[in-house]
């Protein structure tokens, strides 16, 4: 796996489920991020090896550290180098997903991630394994809860399980955060960066510092980390300022803060207990204010300079706190018991505005409020799983999941509930089986039992929905979430595989809530609050030919009872519950060229389809807000010298239309092509990096905007036009 420098080479990488290592070869693996298992043998490594595979790397968001190979997934691992590289020029996880992994929806830019789908799916978002999704009442804000420079490497695998628990109905984004140097020695990360549009507007600079500390002293590790980030606002191509979101917020014209510290101590070569404390806050700073475009007349809406309180009340905010706590003993009992409990304290307020839906009387007039949601999860996640040695050529792994997710949506200026305070109790044992057979055959199953309850006392709707009285009840939900995979090693260099899981969330329960306008029902009545539960079909199939490493999956997701979003005219969001059938394929390949070289690039194509009148036929299409265009991106990538690299990615949006029963109307998408580029120089001082976004300043109207069914002139926003941002790295 590694050369005579110990540097990581591609062409070790095993086939099985695709690694993508969106790097330049011959780097060091854990300067990437990459966990390289040194000096023993996990059971599954043994499995592969006596398949005659060998395999390394390892995905930590499997729970237990599980090599690539052994996954039958499509799984993308984004390295350090990745981060650093993409950043450069986008400081937005959004934005660095789209353009590493197939089948992402294009990034909004914005504080909120609607349309941000995932194979037409929710991600489930976690940092170090803990959950960031807010299922009961979704503001769908879970890529802005941490400073992307406190994250080591991204760990993506594709398509619904339940492995890490609820909420990864379109696959697992798992933020694996800093560590320090393993040989003792401090290490001192500094970032300093400005950027703005190339006609370098006063109201265009955004400014960020960030620093890291760590070190180990003998059997005790500390990282620490600190970061400070102004944004300015961002400019179109024709020069004029990109539109706020109002209400749902966004990350231009805003200010945010993040603390991290992790320590760990090691108690023995096998046992270790790590906590993990991030803070993030992200708040609008409120010095300008949204204009509302004319989709009718092509008018983009935009940002002008002024108070937006009076319009809007206070400035949009997310204030975020996690704490984790991990123990890992990997000798107990002849098997390796995993432990982690957490907690999070969640806030986020949105902007308001003068909406009938927040009259204080039926009928009565409208007039400026605003809400907050507000979410307490607490949970424990144990793994135990025991060598195969021990068990006739079996690999067993059970565990429990318990959770309880308590959140609430409340009207900020009038201290009035708009959604009760609504508690999800979850309990979720599971077993998982792998076996190597014939050795060549690496098979694996399990289930997972998902016994939930929902509390929900007795409230009343805002006059907006009739005043309605609704009677609380306790709704007890209960899952069984079967997975089955397999993947086979024809040789070395080609396998296959195949795969079906179950991906298991709750819909919206507070959007549904807050709308009931029928007297009489209960809690326990309204069944749109029943789970939703997506079935991944996925069959792939990975080739190595010389320098060149190809991938292929198709893909089918199944719900009988999927929760689709749909906006009202009144500017609220509520959901829709109907049967969805998404089909879709990926595409990734990359070739080492005799230079050194990398030049490569993955495609989606993806189509959902959904029941609009229940006949049991899927007559529509699924829209803009649930499912992605399709894409492909290129790139090259190398260095030229020993001090410059850079990377240049093309990346294409395809047009889509809109069919069916009841596919909206004048919303197809026109697509767009841009150009994102980043150089890196070595110096003495540091590198020094400069990202360029949409380097052919192409004018373009996002997808969201294109697409979006109800066609607000709020939200019809350009995308940026090309911008720089130039920082120095410091590591000492």
């Amino acid at each position: 796996m590694t050369d005579d420098r110990g540097e990581f080479r591609f062409d070790d990488v095993a086939p099985g489920s695709y690694l993508v290592v969106a790097a330049r070869p011959g780097f060091a693996p854990r300067e990437q991020g990459l966990d390289v298992v040194e000096g023993q043998t996990t059971a599954v490594d043994a499995m592969l090896a006596s398949a005659g595979v060998t395999q390394e790397v390892t995905v930590t968001a499997m729970r237990l550290a599980t090599p690539v190979s052994s996954i039958p997934n499509t799984v993308t691992l984004l390295g350090r180098d990745v981060l650093e590289r993409r950043t450069a020029g986008s400081d937005d996880l959004a934005s660095l997903l789209e353009a590493n992994v197939p089948a992402f929806g294009p990034s909004m830019k914005k504080l909120t991630g609607r349309a941000e789908s995932f194979r037409g799916r929710n991600p489930l978002y976690t940092v170090n394994g803990v959950p960031q999704h807010t299922p009961l009442r979704d503001g769908e804000r879970d890529g802005h809860t941490i400073e992307l420079d406190f994250v080591d490497r991204i760990e993506v695998v594709h398509g619904a399980n339940a492995i890490q628990g609820m909420g990864a109905t379109g696959g697992i984004v798992n933020l694996v955060t800093r560590s320090p140097r393993s040989d003792g020695e401090w290490s001192q990360d500094v970032k300093l960066s400005l950027g703005n549009h190339d006609g370098l507007s006063r109201d265009g600079w955004s400014s960020k510092l960030s620093y890291l500390v760590g070190k180990r002293f003998g059997r005790v590790d500390v990282m620490a980390g600190a970061s400070m980030h102004k944004r300015g606002l961002f400019y179109d191509a024709n020069g004029n300022p990109v539109g706020l979101y109002p209400t749902q917020g966004d990350i231009m014209d805003s200010f945010s803060r993040g603390f991290y510290v992790k320590a760990g101590v090691d108690f023995s070569p096998t046992r270790r207990l790590e906590v993990a404390v991030n803070d993030f806050r992200l708040e609008r700073d409120g010095d300008f204010r949204a204009v509302a475009g004319n989709r009718a007349e092509g008018r983009l809406s935009s940002t002008v300079a002024g108070d937006a309180r009076p319009q809007v009340g206070d400035p949009a905010e997310n204030d975020v706190t996690t704490v984790s706590l991990d123990y890992r003993d990997r000798r107990l009992f002849g098997g390796e018991l995993a432990v982690q409990g957490y907690l999070q304290d969640y806030w986020a307020l949105f902007e308001g505005g003068i909406f009938p839906t927040f009259a204080l009387s039926v009928g009565g007039p409208a007039f400026l409020d605003q809400s907050a949601i507000t979410t307490d999860k607490l949970g424990a996640k144990v793994t135990y799983s025991v060598p195969r040695a021990r068990l006739w050529g079996v690999l067993p792994a059970v565990g429990v999941d318990v959770s309880r997710d308590a959140s609430a949506q409340v009207l900020a200026r009038t201290n009035r509930v708009w959604v009760p305070e609504t508690v999800l109790e979850e309990v979720a044992p599971f077993v998982q089986l792998q076996r190597l057979l014939f050795d060549r055959l690496l098979v694996s199953g399990g289930l997972r039992f998902e016994l939930a309850r929902l509390k929900v006392d007795d409230f009343t709707t805002l006059p907006s929905s009739r005043s309605t009285f609704v009677r609380g009840g306790r709704p007890s939900f209960a899952e069984t979430l079967p997975n089955l995979g397999a993947v086979l090693h024809l040789r070395q260099d080609l396998s296959v595989y195949a795969s079906m899981s179950d991906g298991f969330t709750m819909p919206d329960v507070g959007r549904v809530l807050r709308a009931v306008t029928t007297p009489g029902l209960d809690v326990e009545s309204l069944v749109d609050i029943e789970p939703v539960v997506a079935r991944n079909y996925e069959t792939g199939v990975d080739y190595r030919l010389g320098p060149g490493r190809f991938h292929a999956a198709y893909y089918r997701s199944v719900s009988d009872r999927g929760s689709l979003l749909e906006r009202t005219a009144d500017n609220v969001f509520r959901v829709r519950r109907e049967a969805t059938t998404i089909d879709g394929v990926d595409l990734v390949a990359d070739v080492d060229l005799a230079s050194g070289w990398l030049v490569g690039g993955n495609y989606a194509w993806i189509r959902g389809r959904f029941d609009s009148n229940r006949d049991g036929r899927r007559d529509t299409d699924l829209d803009g807000l649930n499912v992605a265009p399709n894409r492909l991106n290129l790139y090259m990538q190398g260095a030229a010298g020993a001090r410059v690299s850079g990377r240049l990615q093309v990346s294409t949006l395809f047009d889509r239309s809109f069919d069916g029963l009841a596919a909206p109307v004048g919303r197809d998408f026109s697509g767009y092509t841009t150009a994102d580029l980043s150089v890196a120089v070595q110096t003495g001082a540091g590198v020094v990096r400069v990202g360029l976004e949409n380097l052919l300043d192409r004018q373009y109207v996002i997808y969201f905007s294109q697409t979006e069914p109800l066609g607000s002139n709020d939200t019809y926003f350009a995308g940026p036009g090309r911008s720089f941002v130039l920082s120095l790295e410091r590591r000492f």
